[in-house]
């Protein structure tokens, strides 16, 4: 009687849990634009973005250039076979996450940005991109550049009355985002704070001049620049991924796999995009929390401006500290493309926090978190850690985290005199093949 109520819990639990973590993760997703010079290891990012396009609110894919890249590369048909091998693995991905667009859906919002060389025609040499980086002379501006269909949809969206965040990503160069700002600026001067005041623009380097520009005649606009991801992320750092690539890419995973173009993980460009992925450490409402993106801390100076923070002291560590979870979970979402049901892949467990994730207290006050009720969509196994994400937070002191048992958690806030945020991790990780690995942080307000 016990394994016959077993097995149809099980099976209960195959057909609700797609729904049931749906509405666990329902909300507003973050809006996101991306910017793409179409440089290979953008080819390679490319396809474990698309894998995740189900947790963000996609406003637009634009082709551009960069240094690197001058002509850039939108009449080469890269993307667009990035988009019709999508197209044929989205039966099985709505399997897995039922808000995965459609291909057309994706096709639609994909336009043509700046590829013109001759705005490259200062910053066109390595020596002077190296030049390129927050406080630096401005080279260019775009005031006689013709706008382009790229420019004019970040024009649209930004002009939405909608007041959340957009995240623009400048996977190469940045001046297309240039241009729009400067219309908006303009040619809509009663809207034009509003607008690029939502703007989170996240940088892999300053790869034209558009990062100069727009921190000195755009302010408003919150600037991320990520040096970290060079040693992170980019050509020739995760050198013993050949094999993982080989099999778990390239091989029996699907077309979309099948079209990563290099032969170990090489994404410089990917932080840009795992910044805003819904994965509980709420990364992207603050560039100081830090994620699967990265940390930054604002630089002096500068309203607005925010570079890579260091962990530990260190630089590397904010992203360094993710990579192998990060890369389990692009091994689980590549099975999606081939598991034709929900049980034939691994999924993320399912956290239920009983405590608010924002907390207001005294220094003495004793914070009990538990996460009862968490679970398991696979029926795997899972451990359950916390620890506190000291540079996260402004609060001084290490807490002493002490546990009840293994789903809950105490510790008494330390003695201070000013007011600042302790932040706490809660990291629950499955036994499945591959261990993925679930998030929520809760922020403690100490008030004096």
């Amino acid at each position: 009687m016990y394994c016959t109520f077993k097995k149809l819990t099980f099976c209960l639990l195959a057909v609700l849990m797609p729904l049931f973590m749906h509405a666990q993760t329902k909300g507003k997703k973050p809006r996101v634009i991306v910017m793409t010079d179409g440089e290979v290891d953008d080819h390679s990012s490319m396809v474990r973005f698309l894998l995740y396009i189900c947790d963000i609110d996609l406003q637009a894919v634009i082709e551009t250039n960069s240094c690197y890249q001058k002509n850039g590369h939108s009449k080469e048909p890269w993307y667009e076979r990035q988009l019709d091998a999508y197209e044929k693995v989205y039966p099985n991905l709505i399997k897995h996450n039922s808000e995965y667009p459609t291909a057309d859906e994706i096709r639609s919002k994909s336009f043509v940005g700046d590829e013109d060389i001759s705005h490259l025609s200062n910053v066109v040499s390595r020596e002077e991109r190296e030049a390129q980086k927050p406080g630096e002379r401005v080279q260019y501006m775009p005031d006689k550049w013709p706008n382009t269909p790229g420019s004019d949809r970040i024009v649209e969206v930004l002009l939405n009355k909608d007041p959340s965040p957009v995240y623009i990503q400048a996977w190469g160069g940045g001046n297309t985002a240039s241009k729009a700002f400067y219309k908006l600026k303009t040619e809509y001067p009663k809207e034009y704070e509003r607008a690029v005041s939502k703007v989170v623009m996240y940088n892999i380097w300053y790869q034209d001049d558009a990062g100069n520009y727009i921190e000195t005649y755009h302010p408003k606009v919150t600037m991320l620049y990520s040096d970290a991801f060079n040693k992170t992320w980019a050509y020739r750092i995760q050198t013993t991924t050949n094999t993982f690539i080989t099999k778990e890419v390239k091989t029996n995973h699907g077309p979309l796999g099948a079209l990563y173009p290099q032969d170990y993980i090489s994404e410089g460009d990917s932080p840009s995009f795992m910044y805003t992925m819904n994965t509980g450490l709420r990364n992207y409402e603050n560039p100081s929390y830090g994620g699967w993106g990265g940390r930054f801390e604002k630089l002096p100076n500068f309203a607005n401006v925010y570079a890579d923070a260091k962990d530990d002291g260190d630089v590397l560590i904010p992203l360094k500290r993710w990579v192998n979870q990060v890369n389990n979970n692009f091994e689980a979402r590549l099975d999606w493309c081939v598991a034709e049901k929900y049980s034939d892949a691994n999924h993320t467990p399912v956290i239920k926090l009983t405590s608010k994730t924002e907390i207001t207290a005294k220094p003495g006050k004793i914070i009990k978190l538990s996460a009862k009720g968490t679970i398991d969509p696979d029926g795997n196994k899972i451990t359950v850690k916390w620890w506190q994400y000291k540079e996260a937070g402004t609060y001084d002191g290490l807490v002493r985290i002490m546990s009840e048992s293994y789903d809950k958690m105490y510790f008494i806030v330390p003695k201070g005199k000013k007011e600042g945020t302790i932040h706490i991790i809660l990291e629950v990780t499955d036994n499945g093949l591959p261990a993925l690995v679930s998030y929520k942080r809760i922020i403690i307000k100490v008030k004096p």
